[in-house]
């Protein structure tokens, strides 16, 4: 329902929605809040925006809503007031009412506010935990079954998993070359009983404006985005990652709308620093905390949230790695990605992982050029699951001679062969139904 404030010359200035609802929950951490209206809106007296009676500098106003930050804490009541006068629209016409949020934080989220099939999915993988291992397998590049078609054709089996990279979101759109709204591998696989993975390489604009990467620095081919600027609203790089946000959850909408759970592991390896959102731990976990407030202000609620350890090449994981976990609240399952380890290496990972996020299962959340599952699981890796990550020349062209050799940078037919024959790896046609 609407409710309108009564400008100054009798035009209504019509507000849409808020976020939390009025006497919601949230979880502890930063929170979004944000009030829409019909029209694109100005700030014209911040003084008059408060938080529990104080006044508030991280608030902006952009397009048709107005934005502020909220460090909510367990156990705490909160009340946003926009009080008479505080905003305008474009045209000038003054609120000459007070409007309110009011919410309250909790410390998790009931497990019934899962989809059902998502509920499903998560017992599904506490059941198997320690006593067997989803196979599965990464997309060559983006939006595809390739990798897990040739691991087909090799052993005759297919992964349990099959993982897509919402990589090319800036180019996405309909009639493009790219189309992340064209979900059918999506709901064939899980139609066979597969589980769908997404994974999000965020892409911003290079320095020199030319192409697109995850890469930071200063170089033309870099970019200099700066993750802390999710700490103001006001500030276009905020802009951009709140569209982004809303762009790649309304993609995972449309899965929802089909019924299909979703693992679903964004921001990963940030504490490796590679990526542009291992620019600053804090803010790293305020933008975790941003998307998955706003994810479940849109009502996606069909996700596992996976977070991916990682620190840099000269620094220690036990020590490094905790800092940029944004907290049990907002996270189901640690992940690892391992390349090229032994495996005392590896159990060595494994063992940190559950030792540090002990109420957590682990998996591996990408590998390559590691030791058979088999050798793992006898010294102790007992993960959820393991995707090998696609070897592009491999298995781009799925037509291509190319296709038919046994070969592959990260995990050859050999190696596949031996993970299917291993009674404790799981593959697609294993998986129960989850529907």
């Amino acid at each position: 329902m609407k409710r309108y404030f009564v400008t100054t010359d009798n035009t209504p200035l019509a507000q849409t929605s808020v976020y939390p609802s009025a006497g919601g929950s949230v979880l502890p951490g930063t929170v979004v809040v944000r009030f829409g209206f019909e029209q694109d809106v100005w700030l014209r007296d911040k003084n008059k925006i408060t938080v529990n009676g104080d006044t508030i500098n991280a608030v902006a106003a952009i397009g048709d809503e107005v934005l502020l930050n909220v460090e909510a804490t367990v156990g705490n009541n909160y009340e946003v007031r926009l009080a008479s006068g505080a905003i305008q629209s474009v045209g000038g016409y003054v609120s000459t009412e007070d409007y309110v949020a009011s919410f309250d934080c909790r410390s998790e989220v009931p497990a019934a506010e899962r989809s059902p099939e998502a509920v499903n999915l998560m017992n599904y993988l506490e059941s198997i935990y320690g006593q067997q291992i989803l196979s599965g397998a990464m997309a060559n590049v983006a939006l595809n079954e390739n990798e897990a078609y040739w691991v087909y054709t090799k052993t005759g089996k297919w992964p349990a998993i099959n993982c897509i990279d919402y990589i090319h979101l800036y180019a996405s759109e309909p009639g493009a070359w790219i189309d992340y709204s064209q979900t059918q591998v999506m709901e064939d696989w899980w139609a066979e009983n597969g589980i769908v993975a997404a994974m999000w390489h965020w892409n911003m604009p290079t320095n020199d404006g030319t192409a697109y990467t995850t890469t930071p620095g200063s170089e033309p081919g870099q970019t200099s985005f700066d993750i802390t600027k999710i700490n103001d609203p006001a500030s276009e790089e905020y802009a951009r990652m709140m569209a982004d946000i809303d762009k790649v959850a309304d993609y995972l909408l449309l899965l929802q709308q089909k019924n299909i759970p979703v693992i679903w592991r964004p921001l990963h390896e940030a504490g490796g620093k590679w990526f542009w959102w291992g620019g600053d731990a804090e803010a790293c976990k305020t933008l975790w905390r941003v998307m998955y407030d706003r994810f479940r202000e849109k009502g996606l609620n069909n996700l596992i949230w996976v977070w991916t350890e990682a620190v840099a090449w000269n620094e220690d994981d036990e020590t490094e790695g905790p800092r940029w976990y944004p907290g049990d609240d907002y996270v189901d399952i640690v992940g690892i990605d391992i390349y090229e380890k032994n495996v005392e290496e590896c159990a060595d990972y494994y063992e940190l992982l559950t030792r540090l996020w002990p109420n957590k299962m682990v998996a591996m959340s990408e590998c390559g050029s590691i030791p058979s599952i088999t050798e793992q699981w006898e010294t102790g890796a007992r993960w959820s699951w393991f995707v090998t990550w696609y070897d592009y020349d491999r298995t781009n062209d799925i037509n291509a001679p190319a296709f038919s050799e046994d070969s592959h940078i990260h995990a050859d037919a050999a190696w596949w062969q031996s993970a299917v024959e291993d009674e404790r790896v799981i593959t697609r046609d294993e998986v129960p139904s989850l529907k």
